[in-house]
């Protein structure tokens, strides 16, 4: 008698819970993926890179057309002239020493079948200038690296990385002012023990990249020898380069000072 009042008190509870009817219409879709507009007002540094009137150009159209260019000569016509990259450990560099640096390591060379492989392109919920995708990068190691005065062989070995995310911000002149480069996002993904972007490609090629994380006093130390000496590509800019909009004084893999 008791469990026949419970299963019935239990059926009840069930029916009448619009949650947990299965009898109940389904709801249809939100309209939208996006989030909800901020409702926090801060104030960085960053806001330059906002604009009060909306894009008079499809920043998504010209977003994937940039991420999809194949050499320097074709990105280079999307940079603004106070353009700056920063990277998790790299930055703020200009365009001009991104190139010395990566053709100072021989690496499209290195890599000659190379795809970045872009995906997921999305516009910034609260900033419209800005578009963010996802990169995954993949080649074949078949052409030496160089590290200073030295040359390795090649590995000859197919190489993929882990998954990043990139993220570009542009003027109302059609210009990409900063572009970011996040830290992968699955370390156990690819071939290259978690490494990425250049880095995961120097891994590839036979090169030990050590630790490479924010703050950690012997990278730091190491890439403030090599700016002073030079030779080794740039891990950012010379001051005199880095536009002044750029106010942040944390270089390379400093911790975060702003």
């Amino acid at each position: 008698m008791r469990q026949t009042i419970y299963y019935t008190a239990l059926a009840a509870c069930v029916l009448s819970s619009e949650g947990l009817n299965v009898f109940a219409p389904l709801k249809p879709p939100s309209k939208s993926a996006n989030p909800p507009p901020s409702k926090v007002n801060t104030e960085s540094w960053l806001d330059v890179l906002q604009y009060d009137e909306p894009p008079k150009f499809d920043v998504l159209a010209k977003s994937i057309e940039f991420a999809n260019c194949k050499t320097f000569d074709e990105i280079g016509e999307f940079f603004a002239d106070d353009y700056v990259f920063r990277g998790p450990i790299i930055g703020p560099i200009t365009s001009e020493d991104v190139r010395n640096a990566q053709e100072g390591f021989n690496i499209q060379n290195a890599y000659p079948n190379l795809e970045t492989r872009p995906f997921g392109f999305t516009i910034d919920p609260d900033n419209a200038y800005r578009c963010y995708w996802f990169e995954r990068w993949e080649g074949t190691n078949t052409v030496g690296v160089k590290i200073g005065p030295t040359e390795l062989p090649p590995t000859n070995n197919d190489v993929k990385l882990p998954t990043h995310i990139m993220s570009a911000n542009w003027t109302p002149e059609g210009k990409i002012k900063y572009i970011c480069l996040s830290n992968p996002l699955d370390r156990f993904e690819g071939t290259t023990k978690g490494a990425g972007a250049v880095f995961g490609l120097l891994v590839g090629a036979g090169v030990q990249s050590g630790n490479v994380s924010v703050g950690d006093s012997k990278l730091r130390f190491q890439q403030r020898l090599f700016h002073a000496i030079g030779g080794f590509g740039r891990n950012w800019s010379v001051e005199e380069k880095i536009p002044k909009w750029w106010k942040s004084k944390a270089r390379g893999a400093d911790p975060n000072d702003m």
